[in-house]
């Protein structure tokens, strides 16, 4: 495979091929289905007996087993070359983005794919000029190498099905419903169920900086076949920018809703019962935006209790992000529309949108983001468990380092955990996760914990975060910033951990409102609240980096 091979190929040619066999197949599938209909079951339903009888059945009924056999081969061969299609498509794509990347630079390449660029006539050119060109040409180098590889590598599996499959028409053997049967398995489960397509994304746990790099390299003509062909493996892979995860997000949840809000509820299915509370909430929150701030769907799923992503504001673009993590019975249904109380979780970031952007400097934009990756235990003895947290911690890391890799800013954003109640521990996993040597996850710049029963760790700096990076506010008739350990007489011991606002952990304790005129349970939800008196404009001055946050004295 080359360059001109690759770049000048006609690949709506190989679709119409495809879809010449899937017509051949629908005929042939027909004509087995009248042949058995119209003439097998007639014979066998006529009566007839007799040697001669008993010598024609079993022909007429293998007539029609190689006519479903000869069927299923040509549906088998319109599928290989559709996915080769597929795979050129990609490849031609990334090839006609490294090209077009290299003529902007005014670099040359090769008919052999080898990447020049003209010598300095600059004097003055900065020492490391030269070193930059070439990390760029190797970069655009390797991006067409890709390409040609990919090509070939589909070009070498079609050939080989097409020799397959021709080998089977020659030798008959193509006619046996057993010979069909075994290629329709190798077609579900062997190397024809993996398509190149798929095999040259990057693997489930690649790091966010690897999914971003494959996006790029794809080019808008690779991007746009993704977004056409398999949006669904685009909606949740950090690492893709924010615009198209929303972009496929939102045409998914269409497709799951569209058909159910016409309906009254007594019309409505069990299955359809079932998505309208799952994903009506979500639903409803988007439809009553007036984008004012814009809302991107980042995550959408019906893994375990749900998943939803909200970002108020681009985070790709922002400068300054916020993650927001809620605790305990926290549901899809907290992020439909309600009331700003503090219980409605998008609510509470939309608030924080709205305090950091007034606290945001000149020049600053803010993304707020709620975070619902984790199935929040319920008021039972789940939410004694350290489990859903240390569960839900790698994929909240792993959003925090997609957040970082799909930036589109020159300088990189200024990034902030925030954790709620049970959401704090879940936060506070995340983080040594990202700290600890050999990480592949990029952790914060700054932890906020609200409202905490322990984060894991003794002191703040068990996190590894920078010194003065972690913070904490806690209302001291906030219940359950005091829930008791399960066996410890050590006053600052929490549930889950050492109090966060201790003077033993070592963090940066902000003020909060004690909320001494509600009841406890109102201290526990009002961090994100007007209501929650400093808390939140103090969360924003984190975020925003902006200064003047009001501390106050550590407990004990």
């Amino acid at each position: 495979m080359d360059i001109a091979s690759l770049r000048n190929a006609k690949l709506a040619d190989l679709y119409t091929a495809a879809g010449a066999y899937d017509t051949l197949c629908k005929a042939m599938a027909q004509h087995a289905t009248d042949w058995k209909s119209g003439t097998a079951d007639r014979v066998h339903g006529s009566q007839w007996t007799g040697p001669t009888a008993d010598a024609a059945m079993p022909v007429l009924d293998g007539l029609t087993g190689e006519m479903r056999a000869a069927a299923t081969e040509l549906g088998l061969i319109g599928k290989e070359i559709r996915d080769c299609a597929d795979a050129m498509t990609l490849a031609q794509g990334r090839l006609t983005n490294a090209l077009s990347d290299a003529q902007a630079k005014g670099f040359t390449v090769s008919d052999t794919g080898a990447v020049s660029w003209p010598a300095s006539t600059n004097p003055y050119q900065a020492p490391d000029w030269e070193t930059k060109q070439k990390t760029a040409a190797d970069g655009i180098s390797k991006q067409i190498a890709k390409a040609l590889a990919d090509a070939a590598e589909a070009d070498d599996a079609l050939t080989a099905g097409l020799n397959r499959f021709a080998g089977h028409a020659k030798d008959k053997s193509g006619l046996d419903e057993k010979t069909a049967g075994a290629d329709v398995y190798m077609d579900q489960f062997g190397d024809a169920s993996n398509p190149v397509w798929q095999r040259n994304m990057p693997l489930k746990d690649a790091p966010p900086t690897e999914v971003n790099s494959w996006w790029k390299g794809l080019g808008p003509q690779g991007q746009q076949w993704f977004i056409s062909h398999h949006p669904e493996v685009l909606g949740n892979l950090d690492g893709v920018p924010a615009e198209i995860r929303d972009q496929v997000n939102r045409k998914h949840l269409e497709d799951l809703m569209g058909h159910i809000r016409g309906k009254k509820p007594q019309e409505l299915n069990a299955n359809e019962k079932a998505l309208l509370a799952l994903y009506g909430p979500i639903d409803a929150r988007l439809a009553g935006s007036k984008g004012d701030p814009p809302i991107y769907l980042l995550g959408l799923g019906d893994e375990g209790q749900g998943r939803a992503v909200l970002s108020f504001g681009n985070p790709d673009t922002a400068t300054d992000i916020s993650a927001y993590v809620p605790g305990i019975t926290t549901t899809m249904a907290s992020l439909g529309p309600g009331a700003n109380d503090g219980t409605n979780e998008a609510e509470n970031a939309l608030n924080l949108y709205r305090a950091a952007s007034g606290k945001a400097p000149a020049g600053h934009s803010v993304a707020s983001v709620v975070w619902l990756g984790y199935d929040s235990p319920g008021m039972d003895f789940g939410a004694a468990s350290t489990k859903a947290g240390k569960d839900g911690a790698p994929a909240y890391a792993k959003f925090m380092s997609g957040v970082r890799a799909s930036h589109e800013g020159t300088q990189p954003p200024h990034v902030t955990a925030v954790g709620h109640s049970y959401g704090s521990y879940l936060v506070g996993q995340a983080t040594k996760l990202a700290t600890q040597p050999g990480s592949h996850y990029v952790p914060p710049d700054d932890v906020v914990f609200i409202g905490s029963p322990g984060v894991g760790v003794d002191k703040a700096s068990d996190l590894k975060m920078p010194p003065g990076h972690v913070w904490v506010g806690a209302a001291d008739n906030d219940i359950v910033t005091h829930a008791p350990p399960k066996f410890s007489l050590d006053p600052d011991e929490r549930w889950y951990g050492r109090d966060p606002s201790s003077k033993h952990f070592g963090a940066n304790r902000f003020t909060v409102d004690d909320w001494s005129r509600g009841n406890p349970i109102d201290a526990h939800t009002k961090y994100l609240n007007g209501r929650g008196g400093p808390s939140l404009d103090n969360i924003a001055a984190v975020v925003t980096g902006s200064g003047g946050v009001k501390l106050q004295g550590q407990r004990g």
